[in-house]
């Protein structure tokens, strides 16, 4: 069994990313990419924040792509924090009774958060507050001030992560992005924070010392940095996946066809070679996802 943590899937896309050049995957591409890859089942990101890179998705749209293929895909529902109110005005309550609908409906977490706000500004502390409420967990991208893009935005060294980690402790995250497995390791730049570094991980990675102080963070390791932080330092990654094997998860982030992502390879590789137990493989190939999830397939 495989679970893709991490995919983005329209019904019948048609804009251009400025990511890629290409629109978007549609449901039958998605499914190509997991035949290819062994993978069972894929998490559905819409993005739906004013700076996500892509068309908007509705609730109808990712439904209906569930029931098209059943068994296929898994749910999750985007919310932008400054909605639905006057950010100035938002309350828990407010994503409360919205989450609560999507989470009756079958929805099961929530992502892929990338609005442009820092972390503790209120309607952001609104958002993850009924997140934490509802049980679902957050899949986020992350990023520095300095960068015009989109994402979550923190200084280096995680310190508006921390205070959410903090304030909601039975929030699940998983995080994503060059902005959170950059982080790794204690020499972690701003510009490390915005790219792929390459040399080794040093000792002291702040998000190290959050995986073990905070049970709610969660490594979502799809994408380019994802694999990135395992690739960089491939000694360091070993003890890495067997010190939070509980808390790690596959990921892909296929947003076009062009995309080859290697996680499911390198991976299985590690295994075969005996650098990761048989347990810590399933663990992150599936078992993480399912348990969290609670998906109940075994």
């Amino acid at each position: 069994m495989r679970i893709d943590i991490h995919g983005h899937v329209f019904a019948d896309p048609r804009l251009i990313s400025p990511l890629s050049g290409t629109p978007f995957m549609s449901a039958e591409q998605q499914l190509e990419v997991m035949a290819q890859k062994g993978i069972d089942m894929t998490v559905i990101l819409p993005l739906t924040s004013a700076e996500a890179p892509a068309e908007k998705q509705s609730v109808g749209e990712v439904l209906g792509i569930c029931a098209r293929y059943p068994g296929k895909f898994i749910p999750f529902i985007c919310v932008d924090p400054r909605l639905p109110n006057d950010p100035l005005r938002i309350t828990v309550e407010d994503h409360y009774r919205v989450l609560a609908q999507c989470r009756d409906l079958g929805f099961k977490g929530l992502g892929e958060l990338t609005a442009r706000m820092y972390w503790d500004e209120h309607p952001m502390q609104c958002l993850l507050g009924a997140c934490e409420k509802v049980g679902f967990p957050v899949t986020f991208h992350t990023i520095t001030p300095d960068v015009d893009s989109y994402g979550v935005l923190d200084e280096l060294g995680l310190p508006r992560f921390e205070k959410c980690l903090q304030k909601f402790p039975d929030l699940v995250f998983f995080g994503h992005s060059p902005g959170i497995w950059s982080e790794i390791s204690g020499d972690a730049t701003v510009a490390d924070k915005n790219g792929y570094p390459t040399r080794r991980v040093a000792e002291g990675g702040v998000l190290k010392r959050l995986f073990r102080e905070y049970p709610g963070v969660h490594g979502d390791l799809s994408a380019g940095s994802g694999l990135n932080a395992l690739q960089r330092d491939p000694e360091h990654a070993y003890a890495f996946m067997d010190e939070f094997q509980d808390r790690l998860l596959l990921g892909l982030d296929y947003c076009s066809p062009r995309n080859k992502m290697e996680h499911v390879e390198w991976l299985t590789a590690a295994r075969d070679a005996g650098h990761i137990s048989e347990t810590v493989y399933e663990k992150i190939m599936w078992k993480n996802a399912n348990r969290i999830l609670n998906l109940r397939l075994a």
